[in-house]
């Protein structure tokens, strides 16, 4: 189980600006917060509530304030960022074995198929790929990293209909299976879909 105990963060004012979603700078992000993985779970919670900064907190990427987190010593960790951060020059699936440990090439094609990739789809760079697809193929790397044992995946669903949310979505609950998962989304749908716990972050 991992342990949020009392978590604050602000950003101060100056040139450095917090994550995308968040508020702007000097505004206090997180106040207090509490929170226990176990499991998978879905993280909810209005716009510029601190989300983002708690995965990147999970992540190590950003330094609280005050509190402390425990339970994540010798983690490994697979992320989903709200940026796709794919190698354009790459395909779809040689992103997703550029930190798969041990995924091949056919499986990932496999599971880019179920999730509405066709085969003219497979040879394209992901630089060329819709949107869609590039936050599809971001999804697959994180879900399909075999050596992570803590997944954060914020909003993952971005940019999928309803239909490739079903799948995408199916895809998180089979992959995800036996893995502390902390995911972001304010699709309320997703969630159910999910049929996780829901944890909210609310701090108004």
């Amino acid at each position: 189980m991992i342990r949020i105990i009392g978590l604050c963060k602000t950003f101060d004012q100056g040139p450095r600006q917090p994550p995308l979603g968040e508020e702007s700078p000097g505004k206090q992000v997180l106040a207090d917060v509490c929170l226990a993985i176990d499991g998978p779970a879905v993280l909810m919670g209005p716009s510029g509530q601190g989300k983002t900064t708690l995965l990147r907190i999970l992540m190590g990427l950003e330094t609280p304030d005050a509190g402390r987190i425990e339970g994540l010593e010798g983690r490994r960790i697979a992320a989903m960022f709200q940026e796709d951060r794919l190698c354009p020059q790459l395909t779809a699936a040689d992103n997703i074995c550029l930190t798969g440990r041990g995924v091949t090439r056919a499986q990932a094609r496999e599971e880019l198929r179920a999730l509405g990739f066709a085969d003219a789809d497979l040879k394209t760079p992901a630089g060329r790929l819709s949107g869609g697809q590039k936050r599809r193929a971001a999804l697959l790397r994180a879900l399909l990293c075999r050596g992570a044992d803590l997944l954060l995946l914020d909003e993952p669903f971005t940019g999928m209909d309803d239909a490739l949310v079903d799948r995408a979505a199916a895809a998180v609950v089979r992959l995800a299976a036996g893995r502390d998962t902390l995911l972001v989304t304010h699709d309320h749908a997703a969630a159910r879909l999910l049929g996780w716990p829901v944890l909210t972050l609310d701090q108004n």
